[in-house]
């Protein structure tokens, strides 16, 4: 789910708010923000009041995480609203705040990474005032930042009056609203939550916030139109192919219903037949691109690794695409490599030196283009050399992202996402590809890659 994504980018230093409407909202928020502090090993603290120990250990274990023994080992605790707010009989926010810093340090010297907190804070009805938990919810976006510990403040919508909610809404910086984690707009600074700020300040803070939503409206703006400009472009290049193809089987099928079969003559036939296969394998990679994609945006891109050689795969690449370097007269010159045997995904890997050497045909201006293989030992390199068009400065981490190219899509056929598929399917075997290029004097793309790919 997009809100998991989320809640995993989130980490030290954050201050949260959960406003929830239900206990479904309200486990799919805390439960995963709480699993990945356990897997970054931070002391966890959990403090209950609205559900009783025994539902919320229940929650937790019915979304895959086994509460039990991290409460055995002492990296997760469970508390009451009382032990821990109203510990002195009567909330106190600053001793609070005192608390929590307390044991965060307890948790970094015990040696966990940091601490994490969520508490249910139905705790307030009844318990202080309005002012009270303004002032908490103010030092602790005041305590936070910087700090090695973090928090999800979770409020029941339902339970909790208007008042309440709008005064959460101002405290936090981070607002997580059903299944979205939303930077929150309405935020003020502890500052001016607490009375101390200036009119001056709190003009300079409006004019900021003012400044902040109109930037997310032209983000959002140049993200539809880099989307429209994309499915312009997807559309033209799934045709073009498309169209080639209607046009051979056009002509056989007059060919045949003319009774024309003379004609036919097995050379003939076998140029259709390649033209179609070229066809049918440039109509592949396409769908293919836009496939890995939607993999990588979805985290869904998955390697599947085995013992190989990568001087193996790479002749048996270049056996395959040299007929794409002859038919447009370009020379591939391949330098003998060593023996480079390692833990890799081979079709992942292959994929990303189609796309390297497919881009030198593209840009190379015609002119030969090399392929070196070198290893020290503990990594291994790929670099491909074309004497093309080169590249500007600016451009050589620009194309390297989605949709990016160095030349306009009039000048260039193709998506836009070769090489941005290769730098994730290299960054995911913990390697790196880079690109040293001169406008004019062509480009070497290189990748280099780790002997043990990550697990």
């Amino acid at each position: 789910m997009e809100i998991q994504r989320e809640l995993q980018r989130m980490g030290q230093g954050d201050h949260l708010c959960l406003v929830y409407e239900n206990s479904e909202e309200q486990w799919e928020a805390v439960i995963p923000y709480m699993a990945e502090g356990l897997a970054r090993n931070e002391a966890c603290l959990y403090v209950i009041d609205e559900h009783s120990l025994d539902e919320v250990r229940r929650a937790f274990i019915a979304r895959g995480v086994d509460i039990d023994a991290h409460v055995r080992s002492g990296q997760f605790v469970f508390s009451t609203s009382r032990e821990a707010y109203l510990s002195s009989g009567a909330f106190e926010p600053r001793a609070m705040v005192t608390f929590l810093e307390k044991t965060m340090r307890e948790a970094v010297a015990a040696g966990r990474a940091g601490f994490r907190v969520s508490g249910e804070m139905t705790w307030v009805l009844g318990q202080c005032g309005c002012d009270q938990l303004v002032e908490y919810e103010a030092l602790l976006s005041d305590f936070f930042p910087g700090s090695r510990a973090s928090a999800i403040c979770q409020y029941n919508r339902k339970r909790l009056g208007a008042d309440i909610i709008r005064d959460v809404l101002r405290t936090h910086p981070i607002a997580i609203l059903g299944n979205q984690v939303c930077p929150n707009l309405y935020y003020e600074t502890p500052a001016m939550v607490l009375g101390q700020g200036s009119p001056e300040q709190r003009v300079d803070w409006m004019i900021q916030q003012l400044q902040r939503f109109r930037g997310a409206e032209r983000k959002l703006e140049r993200a539809v139109q880099a989307r429209d400009e994309f499915l312009s472009v997807a559309s033209h290049e799934l045709n073009t192919p498309l169209t080639s193809l209607k046009l051979h089987v056009q002509s056989l099928t007059r060919s045949l219903s003319r009774g024309d079969g003379v004609s036919l003559t097995r050379q003939k036939v076998t140029s259709i037949i390649e033209r179609t296969d070229r066809q049918l394998r440039r109509l592949s990679r396409l769908v293919s691109d836009l496939l890995d994609v939607s993999r990588i945006h979805a985290h869904k891109m998955e390697l599947e690794l085995e013992h190989m050689d990568l001087r193996e795969l790479v002749e048996d690449v270049v056996d395959r695409i040299s007929g794409e370097f002859t038919q447009i007269g370009v020379r591939l010159d391949v330098a003998p490599g060593p023996e480079m045997v390692g833990h890799w995904d081979r079709s992942r890997l292959e994929q990303v030196l189609i796309n390297l050497l497919s881009n030198s045909l593209k840009y190379g201006a015609g002119k030969p283009v090399w392929l070196e293989m070198a290893a020290d030992g503990a990594r291994v390199s790929l670099s491909v050399k074309d004497q093309g068009t080169g590249l500007r400065e600016e451009d050589r981490s620009r194309i390297f992202e989605r949709f990016e190219r160095a030349i306009s899509a009039r000048e260039a056929g193709g998506l836009g996402l070769g090489l941005y598929i290769a730098r994730e399917i290299v960054q995911a075997h913990g390697g790196v590809i880079s690109v040293e290029s001169r406008l004019g004097e062509g480009s070497t793309f290189t990748v280099s890659l780790p002997l043990g790919a990550r697990a």
